[in-house]
C-alpha cells in the first residue's frame, strides 16, 4: 500500500552502509531485517487521540551498536480551520517524512524564531524526537507543497514545520535516524529490547 515508504526506508539503510560494503568488501549481515506492515502504521494512526497534533511511535529499532531507527505515525489537524503553529529543529535526529493522506505546505531550512528547548526530561524528547528547540515560526525557509506519496528528508539541525494543512488534516509516517542513540528503545520485563536487534 505504501511502496514509497518502503523505498524511503531502504534509502536510509543504504545511506548508512559503511563504504567498504559499497566497494565490494566481504559483508555479512549482523541482524535480521525489521518489517513493519502498513496495517501496523494504520493501527497506530487510529490510536492517535483527539489532540490537533499526534505523534506516536510505531517502533524503535536498534541497528547493532551503531544507531537507532524510530518509526512513527503523525497526524496534524486544523483547529477552527487554521493550521496549528509548527516550528521545530532537532539537535541529533534526522527525519524522513512519507506523506500518507492529504497535503499541506511544509517549510524547511531558514531560522527558527524565538527558539526554546523542549524539556529534556519530557517523554517527547526521550522517546520521539530527541533534544529539540521549538519556535514561534520559521524565517527564510523553503516552502514546499507535499502530498500523498511524497518523501522529505530533513537533516538534524534543520528547522521545519507545516505552515498550511489543506483540508482537515495531514497524515504521514516519520522515519527517525538516531545516530547518537538518544531515543529510548522500549524494553520488556527482562530488560531486553522489545524489538529485534
Amino acid at each position: 500500500m505504501r511502496p514509497s515508504l518502503i523505498l524511503s526506508i531502504a534509502l536510509v539503510f543504504a545511506a548508512a552502509v559503511p563504504a567498504p560494503a559499497v566497494l565490494g568488501a566481504d559483508v555479512r549481515p549482523t541482524a535480521a531485517a525489521t518489517y513493519i506492515a502498513s496495517s501496523e502504521i494504520d493501527a497506530t494512526i487510529a490510536r492517535i487521540g483527539p489532540e490537533p497534533v499526534g505523534d506516536r511511535v510505531v517502533r524503535v529499532v536498534t541497528v547493532g551498536q551503531e544507531y537507532n531507527i524510530g518509526v512513527s505515525a503523525v497526524r496534524r489537524m486544523t483547529v477552527d480551520g487554521r493550521t496549528p503553529r509548527d516550528a521545530i529543529v532537532h539537535d541529533k535526529v534526522t527525519e524522513i517524512y512519507h506523506v500518507i493522506e492529504e497535503s499541506g505546505v511544509l517549510v524547511t531550512g531558514g531560522t527558527l524564531d524565538d527558539p526554546k528547548p523542549l524539556p529534556v526530561d519530557s517523554a517527547v524528547v526521550r522517546e520521539i524526537v530527541g533534544p529539540s528547540l521549538i519556535g514561534s515560526g520559521i524565517r527564510d525557509g523553503l516552502r514546499q507543497h507535499v502530498g500523498p506519496g511524497d518523501v522529505v528528508v530533513i537533516p538534524h539541525g534543520t528547522p521545519h514545520g507545516f505552515v498550511e494543512i489543506e483540508g482537515a488534516r495531514v497524515v504521514y509516517a516519520v522515519i527517525r535516524v538516531d545516530a547518537d542513540r538518544v531515543l529510548a528503545v522500549p524494553r520488556d520485563s527482562t530488560g531486553r529490547a522489545a524489538v529485534r536487534e
